[in-house]
């Protein structure tokens, strides 16, 4: 017996490390849908907005993000589009990030192919301009004066879901998917709480105990990481990049406490046998 453990206790590292990477990787490629799960107020804060929103609605998204801040915003960034497009509103995006550009465009276009959603009649991009603080100014003012032009090159007047909207203050809602500075504090600051306007938000785990104070006075949601980037896509019925995530971070840390109770259990148990 106490060959075993001595054999256990001192099993090549390399053999663990292979174990916890096997934990990781498989629920990313076969999803689990681990239980548990649990909805909390301020995901539910940001989806009871939109869903309350009628058919034909503006709603303004902007992706601000990078390709370093992806695991984390993407997948409540694709949930939300995804919600929006499923309400049949009408989507008005941008970008403060330039490195997020390309992220938004695609998390844009797969939604809209999976919905059925024409590009100029059911949402528009309008991309990236400097001076961010003027940028969030202008668009509640007017956008045609910040963007006379979308991503594409095309002039913004005359995209046809634009017809009949001149500025950020005729959006239902407006929610901000974030990873840092400019981002969420400079919407409500310069935008949301100015125009009286009701606004959500995403964010990375690390910003958000700076964020949290906002909710819920002046956001009526927050979606905190991939944790609530996964609750949002169990709200929409939609499990995807996020819950498969979260499943391999629950799996991952479930195999380490183990690894660390039986590492903490063998010298007892050799106690016991001699």
């Amino acid at each position: 017996m106490n060959d075993f453990l001595d054999k256990l206790a001192n099993v090549d590292r390399r053999y663990l490390f292979l174990l916890v990477i096997a934990a990781i990787l498989f629920p990313i490629v076969r999803p689990l849908a681990l239980p548990g799960l649990k909805v909390t107020d301020s995901v539910k804060g940001v989806y009871d907005q939109i869903e309350a929103l009628p058919a034909g609605s503006y709603i303004g998204i902007s992706f601000d993000f990078d390709p370093a801040s992806k695991p984390e915003i993407y997948p409540m960034a694709l949930a939300v589009t995804r919600h929006a497009f499923r309400k049949n509103l009408k989507i008005v995006s941008m970008n403060l990030w330039i490195t997020g550009t390309g992220l938004a465009d695609e998390i844009l276009t797969l939604a809209a192919n999976e919905a059925g959603k024409k590009y100029g009649e059911d949402y528009v991009f309008l991309g990236w301009q400097p001076s961010p603080i003027a940028v969030i100014t202008g668009v509640f003012m007017d956008i045609y004066k910040v963007f006379p032009k979308d991503q594409k090159g095309n002039d913004a007047r005359s995209l046809p879901m634009l017809k009949d909207f001149r500025n950020f203050t005729q959006l239902g809602y407006f929610v901000t998917l974030g990873a840092g500075s400019p981002g969420l504090p400079h919407w409500v600051q310069f935008g949301a709480d100015k125009y009286k306007i009701k606004m959500g938000g995403g964010c990375t785990a690390v910003s958000e105990p700076g964020y949290r104070p906002y909710y819920p006075v002046q956001i009526t949601g927050l979606i905190p990481a991939m944790k609530g980037a996964a609750e949002y896509e169990s709200l929409i019925g939609m499990p995807d990049k996020a819950y498969a995530g979260l499943d391999a971070i629950s799996l991952g840390h479930f195999l380490i406490l183990i690894l660390l109770a039986l590492c903490n259990l063998i010298p007892f148990v050799k106690r016991f046998t001699k």
